[in-house]
């Protein structure tokens, strides 16, 4: 057997990692699936082509019962080695946040019952778009990091990005591994060994890790850390029952803001003594902008940035069902137009489900039953009902009550864009009888 040679950290450590792995009767195929590293790495490393990290000669220490003699060889490595690096990833809170509270006490509560219980913790918060999820999970996370020394990860998913897909889970876990200061060319490039890595660089640390905008639980599932000490927040349009059944996922549905809410938002960013100089028209434009986060922020902007303008006059415009979507965009930023946050919504429809929204959107008031829905869609009711649960479950329509759903303000003026563009693309395609 090949000598540990202590003067040569690589040799030294491959040559004591290929004895004790010898010595369990193990194969490096076989070693690569209990630490979740590739073959290849182990190879290298075994050979003296590559330095081990500590996290891989302790993961080896433990499967391999060297006790802690890898460890020993991988730390003598350098004399002063580096601090480990604390991931801080989690973006700035929106400036201005107000309101939410009862979601905040929620999650805190959930939290606080983890830590007593030892259990991890996983929490949705799904809600329709603009409904400010993204905002409040960023509050919320920004004001427990402290708890979680082991740091803070975070991904956008882009799972309703209007003008991109959704981010593999092998991709985010790449990213999430190297910033756990994991060797690229260690990465595994499987995703059952890229998440099985990452569930063991989490074992015994606290770690918080925020996921945002997820199209469904497949895209999250092998992104949740599942160890005690550990805990997973997720934003998502869609309902995530799967990890709900899966990991037991706490869900938090996100709704739009009070009335009180909204018009604290408004003094936030418009400023408070022009806000409430004229309360009435201040809260008028709050139910214009259905008390959407989104919508309110593009509003308030809009009377920020020209200060001689009333809320009176901006509330007078939005009247117009039919122009209100164009009044609620930025035109120094497409993507925070609420039709691009629909869109994103929208988009994800099957050809069936994104007719019957298109057409639900002709609706008079919006507020309609199943019954009605049938007569609109021309489709039996046992099959409108599924139409409208899918609908519901990707928060383009609210159930109000058995067999009872309503088609929120703005959702129904994008609805009934999307039909008049869809009749025209119709009559475009369509040459009409031809002369004879």
């Amino acid at each position: 057997m090949q000598q540990v040679n202590m003067d040569d950290h690589t040799v030294s450590f491959g040559a004591a990692l290929r004895h004790h792995r010898r010595q369990q009767g193990l194969s490096l195929r076989q070693l690569a699936g209990l630490v979740a590293y590739s073959p290849g790495w182990l190879s290298k490393i075994e050979n003296g082509m590559s330095t081990p990290t500590m996290q891989l000669a302790r993961l080896c220490d433990r499967e391999l019962a060297a006790e802690g003699v890898l460890a020993a060889l991988a730390g003598s490595a350098a004399d002063d080695p580096p601090p480990r690096l604390r991931p801080a990833q989690l973006p700035p809170s929106t400036a201005g946040f107000v309101g939410r509270e009862r979601e905040l006490e929620d999650l805190d509560a959930l939290l606080a019952h983890s830590t007593e219980t030892g259990l991890p913790l996983t929490v949705a918060i799904d809600g329709p778009a603009g409904v400010g999820k993204s905002a409040l999970m960023i509050r919320w996370a920004g004001q427990v990091s402290g708890s979680f020394p082991g740091g803070v990860l975070y991904r956008d998913l882009r799972g309703s990005s209007p003008d991109a897909e959704p981010v593999r889970p092998t991709d985010v876990l790449a990213d999430f591994l190297i910033a756990l200061r994991v060797c690229p060319p260690a990465v595994p490039a499987d995703l059952e060994q890229r998440a099985a890595m990452f569930r063991s660089l989490l074992a015994g640390l606290r770690m918080l890790v925020v996921l945002d905008n997820a199209a469904d639980s497949r895209q999250v599932t092998p992104l949740l850390p599942g160890t005690a000490g550990c805990a997973a927040v997720v934003t998502s349009r869609r309902r995530l029952t799967g990890i709900a059944v899966r990991a037991g996922a706490s869900k938090i549905p996100l709704g739009p803001m009070s009335p009180a809410e909204s018009v604290a938002l408004l003094c936030a960013v418009v400023g408070p003594d022009r806000v409430l100089a004229e309360a009435d028209a201040a809260r008028k434009l709050a139910r214009h902008c259905a008390h959407l986060p989104l919508a309110l922020r593009i509003a308030a902007e809009r009377l920020a940035t020209r200060p001689h303008r009333s809320l009176a006059l901006l509330a007078e415009e939005l009247d117009d069902e039919k122009g209100r979507l164009d009044l609620l965009a930025d035109a120094d930023d497409p993507h925070l137009a609420l039709r691009a946050a629909f869109f994103g919504s929208y988009r994800d429809l099957d050809p069936e489900a994104a007719r019957a929204f298109r057409l639900l959107g002709l609706h008079p008031d919006g507020r309609l039953e199943a019954s009605v829905a049938a007569g609109l869609i021309g489709r039996p009711l046992g099959h409108t009902r599924r139409l409208l649960e899918s609908l519901a479950s990707v928060h383009l329509l609210e159930e109000t009550g058995p067999d009872r759903y309503r088609l929120a303000t703005l959702l129904r003026a994008y609805a009934a864009e999307r039909a008049g563009d869809e009749e025209a693309r119709v009559g475009a395609d369509d040459p009409g009888p031809t002369a004879r």
